[in-house]
């Protein structure tokens, strides 16, 4: 379970949950042709893809309305893990589809919704 400003999200899943090793690494050649390679942790700025294929508005709209109001750091759990985050947004910190488009009303239903966010 994922939860984002005590909000549940029951259909969210970690798209990059297995695609992220927490090491920077340089490697250059010595003047005689030895290599150096210099491996160091990388604390904070871990990149991380909440996605869903289809959800209420009433699930959506407070998620679009927290990245835009939330700067600041703040603290979500996955799976009884807390992370630390921010809103990403260098990334498009929110996305989604309505899915129905209406002229006279907003949205009652949200398609491939991602939401990025980033350890600090």
């Amino acid at each position: 379970m994922i939860l984002i400003n005590a909000q549940s999200l029951d259909n969210f899943i970690w798209l990059n949950e297995f695609d992220y090793l927490p090491v920077a690494e340089q490697t250059e050649r010595a003047l005689n042709g030895a290599q150096h390679i210099e491996k160091t942790p990388i604390p904070a700025g871990r990149p991380i893809y909440l996605y869903s294929d289809f959800e209420d508005a009433s699930v959506f709209t407070p998620l679009y309305e927290h990245a835009q109001t939330t700067l600041t750091a703040f603290e979500i759990t996955i799976r009884g893990t807390s992370f630390n985050v921010v809103w990403d947004h260098n990334q498009k910190a929110v996305e989604a589809v309505p899915h129905t488009h209406f002229s006279d009303s907003a949205p009652t239903h949200f398609q491939n919704i991602n939401l990025r966010l980033k350890t600090v």
